[in-house]
């Protein structure tokens, strides 16, 4: 759905945003005798908030756009347009190779003709006896598939590099939005095959293409784009559309109401914006006719021909919603009466509870990524915590380590105390000098005993503390170290072989852990990567302390050595993710197994 706001739009502006956007799908628009007459910065704010494709606009140079053209902001938002352009076409063009070699049919349901990367996500769509197949060869190329919380029948794939997501593909069987609005088998007769504008596009026919704009502008967004009536512009202005193929379909698939006030709405913002007539007369008088016998619709067609044209044109919520749920009680795809009631009650009890009530469906997680100083796990936990706030999931960073919360600084001065009076104030020894004094501290067993008592309960009241709370309320956690870490944090220093108690003590007292990474890294490698001054022999220490508690803990070993970054980091980030989604999680009280 498009967030509503209040927005602040000039007649000129919105005029010559929309001359640009068609601009953007054909070169061979007519704009003789046109003059600039709007603000650059406006123009490129609305076609960006519009999701306009102005990546199209690259290298193309126009003189009645030259106040555009030489806009700072504009001449920015273009070249972010084609980064992301560049990106997405580039992973789509791997993802075609493999679709077309195993003889895979694809479908881009939103796009007339252009490559559609202004939106969240690619959506496209397969045969629905490919559609298991298709799933299966994005993840044989590094898609992962998310099974998206808030969408439970949303099939999404995403690709990342380092944490960071490089395309989305949310893989359709059928144009759905809670109900099926276009047939699919005359969907794939009708199409005309590639597209001329893109290699890599196959859309649908200019029929089903517009009947798709319609049904998701006006039942899923609630709301028409500046881009939506720049597609629908485009198919009417350069196309033979066959208006009773687009009546009839919306007929059988029984939402009729929407697609007759969508030809309305189109229509209205058309003119206010371009001028003239969008479509024949005939069909507006029969959009028209059937709109003035129903109550609703004629009260809604009111309400969008009075309101203030501003782009996005938000249609009335409550008319697309009460059309929608009335769709889906009519539709016979799902079955008989109690089939289509339970599944209207449950759309009713998604948007109650996710929309309204803001209830989230996440389920909780606790991930732990241990290793000795300079493993990588600072870097790591960045990479993931970007990783899965990119799957739109409520994700939280924690990091400490012994000695670094308040309750131990009384007693770290304490300990310290007769050494700081006896060092030269000027003496900064090294690393390994320090780690021998240190130990050299600890040499006293009640002194040691105390220091870690101290340590432990401090740290398990800070965990307990953000930790459980965070877990009750669904939410994941990256711990950037965690009991392993403390273990070896506390044991550094021993003399002899450390006792498992406080191990165990450990473990009783914090929440296990649903994944636990030990990265693992040759010693000489780990000091110089150390943002911290370590020294040989603390990190020798670490490393036999980490190799004794591995198999105890069933800590997952991920070998980050002289492995690159991108491949350890998408070996994580897939490992996670595929986990987290995979297992079973709890959606409102029931169990699905993802």
């Amino acid at each position: 759905m498009i967030r509503r706001k209040k927005l602040v739009q000039s007649q000129d502006d919105l005029a010559m945003a929309g001359m640009v956007g068609m601009l953007a799908f054909s070169d061979h628009q007519d704009i003789s005798g046109r003059q600039w007459r709007g603000n650059a910065t406006a123009v490129t704010g609305i076609m960006s908030i519009n999701a306009m494709p102005l990546a199209y606009l690259h290298g193309k140079s126009y003189s009645v756009l030259s106040p555009l053209l030489e806009s700072a902001e504009f001449v920015d938002e273009v070249g972010k347009h084609r980064e992301k352009y560049d990106r997405w076409k580039k992973a789509f063009g791997a993802v075609r190779d493999v679709f077309l070699t195993n003889g895979v049919r694809y479908l881009f349901i939103k796009s007339p003709s252009l490559f559609p990367y202004t939106s969240g996500n690619l959506d496209v769509m397969v045969r629905e006896q490919d559609f298991a197949r298709a799933g299966h060869l994005l993840e044989q190329i590094g898609f992962i598939e998310l099974r998206n919380i808030r969408e439970p029948h949303k099939y999404l794939y995403k690709q990342f590099e380092c944490g960071k997501e490089v395309v989305a593909i949310h893989l359709h069987g059928r144009v759905f939005w809670g109900a099926t609005f276009i047939n699919s088998d005359s969907a794939w007769s009708r199409t005309n095959g590639q597209s001329l504008f893109d290699d890599v596009v196959f859309p649908l026919s200019a029929e089903d293409c517009m009947l798709t704009t319609f049904a998701h502008s006006f039942y899923e967004n609630s709301g028409i784009r500046l881009l939506d009536l720049c597609i629908v512009k485009h198919l009417v202005d350069n196309e033979k559309i066959e208006w009773q193929y687009l009546s009839s379909t919306a007929r059988a698939g029984k939402w009729e109401d929407g697609f007759h006030l969508s030809v309305l709405a189109y229509a209205h913002l058309h003119h206010a914006i371009f001028g003239g007539l969008l479509f024949p007369e005939d069909v507006l008088k029969h959009a028209r006719q059937y709109t003035d016998q129903r109550i609703l619709l004629r009260k809604a067609v009111r309400r969008l021909e009075h309101g203030k044209v501003t782009m996005p044109f938000y249609l009335p919520l409550v008319t697309s919603k009460l059309l929608g749920y009335k769709k889906i009680a009519q539709s016979a795809e799902f079955g008989g009466l109690h089939r289509r009631i339970w599944q209207l009650a449950k759309l009713l009890f998604e948007v109650l509870f996710i929309h309204i009530l803001k209830v989230n469906p996440q389920r909780g997680m606790l991930i732990a990524l241990s290793g000795v100083d300079g493993s990588g796990k600072t870097t790591y936990a960045h990479a993931l915590m970007e990783a899965l706030r990119g799957c739109g999931l409520d994700a939280h960073y924690i990091w400490t380590r012994v000695g670094s919360q308040k309750g131990f600084q009384a007693l770290a001065k304490w300990l310290t105390r007769r050494s700081a009076r006896s060092s030269n104030s000027g003496d900064h020894p090294g690393a390994s000098e320090r780690f021998q004094k240190t130990k050299g501290l600890f040499s006293n067993r009640w002194r040691y005993i105390a220091w870690k008592t101290v340590n432990m309960v401090d740290l398990c009241v800070f965990y307990n503390l953000t930790l459980r709370l965070k877990l009750l309320k669904r939410q994941i956690v990256v711990c950037d170290r965690f009991i392993p870490d403390m273990f070896v944090d506390l044991h550094v220093y021993d003399q002899g072989r450390p006792s498992q108690i406080w191990l165990k003590l450990l473990s009783w007292f914090l929440p296990r852990p649903a994944v636990s990474i030990l990265l693992t890294a040759p010693e000489d490698l780990a000091l110089r990567r150390s943002s911290d001054p370590e020294c040989m022999d603390s990190v020798q220490a670490q490393t036999r302390l980490y190799s004794q508690i591995q198999e105890r803990l069933k800590l997952t070993l991920v070998d980050n050595g002289y492995r690159e970054f991108q491949d350890v980091c998408d070996d994580l980030v897939s490992h996670m993710l595929q986990g987290y989604y995979s297992r079973k999680c709890v959606w409102f009280g029931w169990e699905q197994d993802k």
